[in-house]
């Protein structure tokens, strides 16, 4: 609708002409106005400014140029008045942010209608960080940064990273990664609307595991190898020394809302020297990672050695290697994990190779190919988890027989309670020693309220009896009847959906997964006053927590 924009000098004299008698002229009829106009457009001059173009509209003396942001995305705020071209540069604007415009013309004192809306996102900013951060630094989510090779924030500094904020590591030098060392500490809190999003810098439907190298934290936690120096896995020249830590309690930082996306880098071309999506050496348990999610990694996806870093809320999505990794005396608690296979991805060029034995959870003590380790070291590891769901391919052509949902060895203890392991082309759980054994039979390692179901064989040698052998570990008989042997039809029957377009690890109505009674509870002390006492298997009773903030994105 048109409106009359009435003069003051106007307005004064018909006041005067109506106090003087003198009469008005009968005619009512509103001036018509000037047209609405037409073919606005936006372009950016900088990362801060716009200028805002239209076509002169017919009987226009002035125009009038609204705004409108993202944050309130229908309210309009005259930006200016009193515009006599067709031209406006609007400046002073946050970078990476969406407004609107929208323009009208004035003539006469009538203003026409606003014309069409018209949006455009301001520039994002660019930063490239390498080397050493030897100071608290901010990265904030209106630049783009690149990580360019081997960036460590060294001893005594803090990096912080705003919500929503996106680093991409540089594709065209292999390895480029973020290394938080011992003393140092990464506050990355995001949240559900606006993660941190870790990932390649190439095109969508270029990307691939390994475009980059992925996130490395050295703290100051415990673990049982004895010998030093003991360097990080990965390239010799840059790795880091964790051995000689003694505080468990240690506190290396933050990660929260954060996806970690086609990470990963093998310098040994299969021989074990890798860096992972998440690799935790040594980390604390005042360390926290929650609703942190691994895509399309070329190795692990969350590793740790030693330590007692704790967790909730962690996604697994296409690992290259293992989903969850642990050894060297690792203690710590996870709750609500998932792990998604159903495909092997091809590695980038040069960044490593596909692995032989892709795992959901493989367990470690210490691995006696190592320096200073041996299977009986303490402090055992002897993680407490709760709440997982691991589901493999099935019998995916192409895929390594040794792709098994849990693998025990080498001396590891832990509690693995209310979980579901599923669609596993080999074994859903293999224990591989005599010594392992030794920790379930003295109560230091127990399986409860699990379902293991439609996997190739729920357990090695299932439904044999072979005493003695290093092949007996992990039948039924070994574990009480609370670790709940089935065999599902089909994994999906489990789930509401498997289907990578809309994955939703809820419970399926009526199901297994949803009927199933939890009949034993983990011992207040292994809670630790972190995990929560639930009474539901796998990593969600309908609870959908991965939503809006996850993603599943193969390349």
């Amino acid at each position: 609708m048109r409106q009359l924009r009435m003069r003051i000098g106007t307005t004064l004299m018909a006041m005067s002409l109506m106090a003087l008698g003198v009469g008005c002229s009968d005619d009512t009829t509103d001036p018509t106005g000037p047209a609405t106009p037409t073919g606005v457009a936006v372009a950016q001059l900088s990362l801060t400014s716009v200028r805002v173009t239209w076509t002169a509209a017919t009987g226009a003396d002035t125009y009038v140029l609204e705004r409108a942001s993202a944050a309130n995305p229908g309210v309009f705020a005259v930006v200016s008045d009193t515009v006599t071209g067709t031209q406006y540069d609007d400046t002073g604007l946050t970078a990476s942010v969406a407004y609107s415009y929208r323009v009208s013309a004035e003539g006469d004192g009538v203003m026409s209608d606003p014309s069409t809306v018209v949006t455009v996102t301001t520039g994002t900013a660019t930063a490239t960080l390498s080397g050493d951060i030897t100071a608290n630094r901010t990265l904030f989510k209106d630049t783009v940064y690149t990580l360019s090779g081997y960036v460590k924030v060294k001893n005594g500094a803090t990096l912080t990273i705003q919500p929503g904020t996106r680093i991409v590591g540089d594709a065209a030098v292999l390895g480029s990664s973020l290394w938080i060392t011992r003393g140092a500490q990464i506050n990355a809190v995001g949240t559900a609307d606006e993660p941190i999003v870790f990932t390649s810098a190439k095109d969508p439907g270029t990307r691939k595991p390994g475009d980059w190298g992925g996130i490395i934290i050295v703290g100051n936690g415990i673990i049982n190898r004895t010998t030093t120096p003991i360097l990080t896995e990965g390239p010799g020249n840059v790795a880091e020394d964790y051995s000689g830590g003694n505080d468990n309690a240690s506190n290396s930082g933050t990660l929260k809302y954060v996806r970690i996306e086609f990470a990963g880098y093998d310098v040994s071309n299969g021989a074990g020297q890798e860096l992972n999506s998440l690799s935790s050496y040594a980390v604390g348990s005042g360390t926290t990672y929650e609703y942190v999610q691994s895509m399309s990694g070329l190795d692990d996806s969350f590793e740790f050695w030693g330590g007692a870093a704790k967790g909730k809320y962690l996604i697994s999505y296409e690992a290259g290697d293992d989903h969850f990794d642990w050894s060297e005396g690792y203690v710590g608690k996870l709750q609500y994990l998932i792990a998604f296979q159903s495909q092997q991805l091809q590695p980038a060029a040069n960044a490593g190779t596909v692995s032989g034995d892709p795992r959901g959870f493989e367990a470690d003590g210490c691995d006696p190919g190592v320096a200073g380790c041996v299977i009986t070291n303490t402090p055992y590891s002897n993680p407490t988890i709760s709440n997982f769901t691991l589901v493999g391919t099935g019998a995916l052509a192409g895929f390594p027989s040794d792709g098994n949902g849990i693998v025990l060895r080498r001396g590891t203890a832990g509690y693995l309670f209310n979980g579901i392991v599923t669609r596993y082309k080999g074994t859903g759980c293999q224990m591989r020693d005599n010594f392992t054994d030794t920790q379930r039979v003295n109560d230091e390692l127990e399986i409860s309220n699990v379902i293991f179901g439609n996997n190739g064989a729920n357990y090695d040698n299932d439904g044999a009896d072979t005493t003695g052998s290093a092949a007996r570990f992990c039948q039924a008989g070994d574990w009480s009847a609370n670790n709940h042997r089935t065999n599902v039809a089909a994994a999906a029957e489990l789930f509401a959906s498997l289907n990578p377009a809309s994955l939703d690890f809820s419970p399926a109505a009526g199901q297994l997964a949803d009927t199933m009674t939890v009949t034993i509870a983990l011992p207040a002390a292994r809670l630790g006053g972190y995990l929560d006492a639930t009474t539901f298997v796998g990593a969600s009773d309908g609870a959908k927590w991965w939503e809006i903030w996850s993603a599943y994105v193969i390349n």
